[in-house]
């Protein structure tokens, strides 16, 4: 009796791009808390209130910084799903194969994305700038890991089942 091979992820990090947007967002908020301090500061009659917020602030934004621009993870692809992070308005956020219909090239507004179909109707759309990398690596990653997932399910559904075949065929 063999042991089936481990199960593998690989994780796409975010754009540097998105990521310095995001990070120019915290300092915007951090600048807003640094508002409110001196406010506070100033009818307490102290700056310990502003130098406080200031001196946490930027050292929470600096770890935050380093953290998206060196770890942060946009998409996790795994054996048995995938796992959107840090983007918004992208659908469904998490899913497993099983689930997921198909993967298709889509460019609404002119902006490349992988969007892929849920079998309840529903859909992920992945946009392409938002990630780091070979765009075309990334693609053939996720088309690759339905494929397998769809092509083991086949032997449960019957071989030549009609599952089978439209798995096929979807891609």
């Amino acid at each position: 009796m063999t042991n089936p091979p481990p199960a593998t992820s690989t994780s796409y990090r975010l754009a540097p791009g998105l990521a310095a947007r995001l990070i120019g967002r915290s300092l915007i908020g951090l600048a807003v808390l640094v508002g409110a301090g001196t406010l506070v500061g100033a009818l307490a009659g102290g700056w310990q209130v502003p130098a406080g917020v200031a001196i946490v602030g930027v050292v929470a934004v600096a770890a935050w910084a380093w953290w998206l621009l060196r770890r942060g993870t946009a998409v996790r692809l795994s054996d048995e799903g995938y796992d959107v992070r840090l983007l918004r308005g992208v659908g469904v956020a998490r899913a497993s194969w099983s689930q997921v219909d198909e993967a298709v090239a889509a460019s609404p507004r002119g902006e490349p994305c992988l969007v892929l179909r849920l079998v309840d109707g529903r859909a992920t759309r992945l946009p392409m700038a938002a990630l780091a990398g070979d765009r075309e690596a990334f693609a053939h990653d996720v088309r690759r890991r339905l494929r397998d997932a769809h092509t083991s399910q086949a032997p449960a559904d019957g071989p030549g089942g009609a599952d089978s075949a439209e798995a096929e065929d979807s891609l």
